[in-house]
């Protein structure tokens, strides 16, 4: 990969000590950005940061908590001058069933995933607002489609999506691009969860290329969630049914009974038009759509299934 980057550009990966992370900052560096590189401990971080130098690139590395992103970007700016590009990455697995997920498992998974990602998101916002930037944050199948045994886990990053969007609504005024990868690879994190699929489908170096390609300034992308493995990429979006519209929105509520013999047409994807919803204006709009939905009644009663 040639450097692609403006000069001067400087990125942050969290959680580079080792797997994608560490992938993900060697591939930020080779193509041309100073690449702070973060880890729990100064052994890792430094070992990073040492061979992107080694071959030719600029790094730096930063040590502390992944859950205190605040103290991580006040590093790379006192170091590195400026941000430009910012990389959630840290994270952890703790896989238990509901049964046995106490609320401390909890809440130290979400601080570290979701919380992490907001203290990072926010230190950074200022530095983004300068001269626009990029922020790449990590979400996961489980959070996109839930996993027995990952309650925490999915749940926060099920979060990192909201407070993706959210940012991107919010920083497309200031030419702040930010999108959530759903990464999947065969890393020291994931070996148990992946333990059923070939070590070379699932190679954390093709993962990286996605993620730089997202914090180019010539990404056209933002708000969108990516899925990347094994050389694949995709942008996973919602789907809507039109739904089944029972009374109009002025109208008396609906019938228990109504509800419940029509959810034929309520989850219908394939017989009816759907459609694709980004914002919550359009879940409003097709709340107070008067003729949304009336197909359904009129095609009959369906039965639940």
């Amino acid at each position: 990969m040639t450097a692609v980057f403006e000069a001067g550009t400087v990125a942050l990966v969290t959680g580079a000590g080792r797997g994608l992370g560490a992938e993900y900052a060697t591939a930020l560096a080779v193509a041309g950005a100073t690449v702070a590189v973060h880890a729990r401990t100064a052994r890792a971080a430094g070992a990073v940061a040492d061979r992107i130098r080694d071959a030719g690139g600029r790094a730096h590395p930063v040590v502390g908590d992944a859950r205190d992103g605040r103290a991580l970007v006040g590093d790379c700016v006192a170091a590195l001058g400026r941000l430009d590009v910012l990389v959630v990455n840290a994270g952890g697995l703790r896989d238990r069933g509901v049964s046995r997920l106490t609320d401390d498992d909890f809440d130290e998974v979400v601080d570290v995933h979701l919380r992490g990602s907001w203290t990072a998101c926010s230190a950074a916002w200022p530095h983004l607002r300068e001269r626009g930037g990029a922020i790449v944050l990590t979400t996961s199948g489980a959070g996109l489609h839930g996993n027995p045994g990952q309650a925490a886990y999915a749940a926060a990053k099920a979060g990192v999506v909201g407070l993706a969007r959210t940012l991107a609504a919010e920083g497309s005024r200031h030419g702040i691009r930010v999108n959530a990868v759903a990464p999947m690879a065969l890393t020291s994190m994931t070996a148990e969860v992946f333990r059923d699929r070939p070590a070379q489908a699932l190679r954390a170096a093709d993962v990286a290329p996605v993620v730089v390609a997202l914090a180019l300034p010539s990404c056209p992308l933002t708000g969108e969630v990516v899925e990347t493995g094994g050389g694949w990429a995709s942008v996973l979006r919602w789907e809507r049914s039109e739904g089944v519209r029972f009374t109009r929105p002025d109208g008396p509520p609906p019938a228990v009974a109504d509800v419940a013999a029509h959810w034929g047409g309520i989850t219908d994807l394939v017989g009816r038009p759907s459609d694709r919803p980004t914002t919550t204006a359009d879940s409003l709009a097709a709340a107070c759509d008067p003729f949304r939905g009336t197909t359904a009644l009129r095609a009959g009663s369906e039965s639940c299934h």
